[in-house]
């Protein structure tokens, strides 16, 4: 191993701790399951069905990784992100949008629009960085212009989900749904934060790989 990567390993990000993995894995689940009582409470299946199907993938991408099934957990970080990209469609363009939700927050003032704003921005976040996910992961070459353009898509998906939160807890609406939205947003900031550290993850097994085949090469130009 070379001391160019001896030195970026003493520099290496909290991302790229096992630990913190584990500990945003805890909170995406412990979140999840929470607001599972808030879903069973009101009766929605449909909300039990898309939180259920999230906390399942988010679970088994950790458990993935963990015992190095490379492939298994890429795929299933897209699926992550497609469950993310689903229940935000959901929020946006079928309840907000289809069912004129939004009427009631425009009626909350300022909170209730940043809070739509948020949550379209969210959305759309969501889209760019699930299509670059599978540009970068799966194309025949990769796309690596666009990773700079993922990376600034989940900086400002979690200054996003930041201003969801700020808003949601200023909406003057029921404590239940005030809670049901914000344990959502915490796990789906939990839930980004390890996506980046699994990627992370994979970009330093990448530096580690080139390394360990460029010290071959000069051992066999030695011979």
């Amino acid at each position: 191993m070379s001391e160019q990567y001896a030195t970026e390993k003493k520099r290496e990000s909290i991302f790229l701790n096992e630990h913190f993995m584990a500990a945003a894995c805890v909170v995406v689940v412990v979140t999840g399951l929470v607001s599972l009582y808030f879903c069973f409470a009101e009766n929605d299946s449909f909300a039990v069905f898309e939180l259920l199907t999230k906390l399942v993938t988010a679970a088994s991408m950790y458990l993935a990784f963990r015992f190095f099934k490379w492939d298994v957990a890429k795929g299933l970080m897209g699926g992550v992100l497609f469950c993310l990209m689903y229940q935000e469609a959901h929020l946006v363009l079928a309840r907000l949008w289809g069912e004129q939700d939004f009427d009631t927050y425009l009626v909350a003032g300022v909170q209730g629009s940043l809070y739509l704003a948020a949550a379209g921005m969210s959305f759309l976040m969501t889209v760019i960085i699930t299509i670059n996910h599978f540009f970068i992961n799966y194309a025949s070459h990769g796309n690596p212009k666009n990773v700079i353009l993922n990376r600034m898509a989940l900086g400002f998906k979690f200054a996003v989900y930041l201003l969801l939160l700020a808003a949601n807890s200023q909406l003057g609406f029921p404590p239940a749904l005030l809670w049901k939205n914000a344990l959502q947003y915490l796990s789906d900031v939990a839930l980004l934060l390890l996506l980046v550290s699994v990627e992370s993850q994979f970009d330093s097994f990448n530096v580690l790989r080139q390394e360990l085949l460029k010290d071959k090469r000069e051992r066999r130009k030695g011979k």
